[in-house]
């Protein structure tokens, strides 16, 4: 992914009232502004402490701004990400997927090998604004167990 150009049409999981769904994001994101924030696992201290917790405690900001709807994309399966939700309570515009098989991450061409560490393969950690399926901004970070470009207060500056 990258400014310009549209998001794979790659279904990712959310489970919703104990149901699996398969979401298109490129469907999902159709005449919606949206924000991706991509994480590299679920209940890890980065992702949970550092990147997601900004993104909860400022969605009414990202709101004012014109951002519809926040997907926090995990690199977990349906389970896992269905857990994290659970325990982090979500408002109503903050939805949890899981790209648990990394389609979403290798068609966007985010895709992490921490096979090294034992964590296998996963996403970069991101945050992409979206219009329309269109990617507008999008900050990657240099290194994926920190937060900086992709956080939170950064994206509100930059929207």
């Amino acid at each position: 992914m990258k400014v310009g150009s549209n998001i794979p049409s790659v279904h990712v999981q959310q489970i919703v009232d104990g149901d699996v769904q398969q979401i298109d994001l490129a469907e999902f994101s159709a005449g919606k502004t949206i924000l991706i924030v991509a994480v590299v696992g679920a209940f890890t201290p980065p992702c949970t402490n550092d990147h997601v917790s900004g993104y909860l405690a400022n969605i009414d900001a990202f709101r004012d701004k014109g951002v519809e709807e926040i997907v926090i994309l995990a690199a977990n399966d349906f389970f896992v990400v269905k857990a994290w939700a659970d325990q982090l309570h979500p408002g109503p515009h903050v939805h949890f997927m899981a790209d648990g098989s990394q389609k979403f991450a290798t068609a966007a061409g985010q895709i992490l090998d921490l096979t090294d560490l034992g964590l296998g393969m996963r996403t970069q950690r991101y945050a992409a604004l979206v219009r329309d399926g269109r990617v507008e901004r999008i900050c990657i970070e240099p290194e994926a167990t920190a937060v900086s470009i992709s956080g939170a207060s950064e994206m509100l500056q930059s929207i």
